[in-house]
């Protein structure tokens, strides 16, 4: 299915708050810990962690190179 890939598909990626864009960092390491945590270093420096769950990260698109995350309030506050 569309949602089958391998987690290492994943690395490099950018990430992006809408289809359109502008990123805002890209995916630098992935954890697999009960649930897959995908390490997002933004643009600014600082790297978050988010949740690798379909309400967090709605869309994922290979071969454009970038995923869509839709992070929950205050995840990437300071």
């Amino acid at each position: 299915s569309e949602n089958e890939f391998h987690l290492l598909d994943l690395l490099g990626l950018e990430a992006r708050l809408n289809q359109q864009g502008p990123s805002i960092g890209k995916v630098t390491d992935l954890t697999k810990a009960g649930n897959d945590l995908l390490e997002i270093q933004l643009l600014e420096g600082r790297k978050v962690l988010i949740p690798f769950v379909k309400e967090i990260v709605p869309l994922v698109r290979i071969e454009e190179g970038w995923l869509m995350i839709t992070p929950p309030p205050g995840l990437l506050e300071l």
